[in-house]
């Protein structure tokens, strides 16, 4: 009963991520990144990342959210 449950558990979390397009950008972005912050614009992604440069080094990147939000751009860091 138990793994059931937790089958039925792990299918629904991986629908979720599916349904919000986030595993794709996760793939994209390479191991050990990890999301910090979203942003309107690739500009203010930069700047974002930038500002950020003593807190997780000279390694982010900012990409576009994919075809479901293209207008938003997630900025991705590595700690």
């Amino acid at each position: 009963m138990y793994r059931r449950i937790a089958a039925a558990l792990a299918t629904a979390a991986t629908a979720g991520a599916l349904s919000l397009g986030t595993v794709g950008t996760a793939e994209a972005a390479g191991p050990g990144f990890y999301a910090r912050s979203h942003h309107a614009s690739y500009a203010e992604c930069q700047a974002a990342g930038a500002a950020g440069r003593p807190i997780w080094g000279a390694l982010y990147l900012c990409e576009s959210f994919g075809p479901p939000r293209p207008d938003v751009y997630v900025l991705w860091v590595r700690f």
